[in-house]
């Protein structure tokens, strides 16, 4: 099959190239900039300059959209909000609209679980049923695109696939991830003894699975997924988990959360705080059901993974 790849230089999309090739298919990227790696497949373009991206399409009949601005805690400025607009819904519904008029047959597109909020009740994770409720400027704009994506795809014969992820890690990983990491390997004590909470995460290999899987995958069409590893984590179970993974001691200090909100209110890291401490759980179970899919990797599996040379 013949699939047009964006943001293959990005952490999931290296990754992702690789699989997309091992079974089989002729993949066509996209980058911003020219990548020999990629060798004359690769088109470089700012998606964000063109009005028209029929160019880029081609004759690829699957287009698995990566590409876009990521989420960031720090401020963006003023403008943030616009930044996001143009990098992440203008810029899906403009090659959707491209993939459209070209006859592409599938749009698969990676999205947020942002688009459904910041966090769960315990016990309670986020379901399809739910109303989306994204908060920040992030969310809303993969929310917008999301719904671009299926007005563009409704009474076509292109159908979609939409992917929301929780938190991804793996190697290469950056941003709250790494940092974590890194403060794990070194030693130092981290004040999460007593936070209660659960969180999902997917790993890059399992994701990459998933991704390859709604490239084909015709019970998947018109289809919005969640995706986890399948493995809902306290912060102190992750932080041991990591622990494990590196071949060291974790070390967890008994802090209450009431007085770690207080500090994070303090020193205005209340966001942090929440990545951390409070719940965001999702539900897979539709996504087992409609691609028939297990998690390969467990999470103390992908963190060995990640943390081989």
């Amino acid at each position: 099959m013949k699939i047009l790849l964006t943001g293959a230089n990005g952490f999931i999309g290296e990754y992702l190239y690789e699989a997309l090739k091992a079974n089989g298919h002729e993949v066509q990227t996209v980058t911003r900039n020219s990548e020999p790696k990629f060798g004359n497949k690769n088109i470089a373009c700012d998606l964000e300059q063109k009005s028209n991206l029929d160019h880029i399409i081609g004759e690829n009949e699957v287009v698995v959209h990566l590409a876009g601005r990521a989420h960031v805690m720090s401020d963006m400025g003023a403008n943030k909000a616009e930044a996001y607009k143009s990098a992440n819904t203008d810029v899906t519904r403009k090659l959707a609209e491209s993939a459209h008029r070209k006859g592409v047959r599938r749009f698969v597109f990676l999205s947020s679980i942002k688009v459904n909020g910041e966090k769960t009740q315990y016990n309670c994770p986020f379901t399809l049923d739910d109303t989306p409720s994204p908060q920040d400027d992030y969310g809303i704009s993969k929310l917008r695109a999301e719904n671009a994506l299926r007005s563009i795809c409704a009474n076509t014969s292109m159908d979609y696939v939409i992917i929301r992820t929780p938190l991804v890690y793996g190697k290469g990983v950056k941003a709250n991830f790494a940092s974590l990491n890194r403060i794990v390997q070194s030693g130092i004590p981290l004040p999460f003894a007593a936070i209660k909470n659960q969180r999902s995460f997917i790993s890059l290999y399992n994701l990459v699975d998933v991704l390859t899987l709604s490239t084909t995958s015709s019970k998947a069409s018109n289809s919005t997924l969640f995706v986890s590893d399948g493995q809902d984590l306290s912060t102190p179970d992750l932080v041991k988990a990591i622990a494990h993974s590196l071949g060291v001691r974790a070390r967890l200090l008994w802090v209450p959360a009431v007085v770690l909100r207080a500090f994070a209110g303090l020193f205005r890291k209340v966001n942090l705080y929440s990545r951390l401490c409070d719940s965001l759980t999702v539900d897979i179970s539709e996504t087992r059901e409609k691609l028939q899919w297990i998690p390969r990797y467990s999470v103390l599996e992908s963190l060995e993974k990640m943390s081989k040379p």
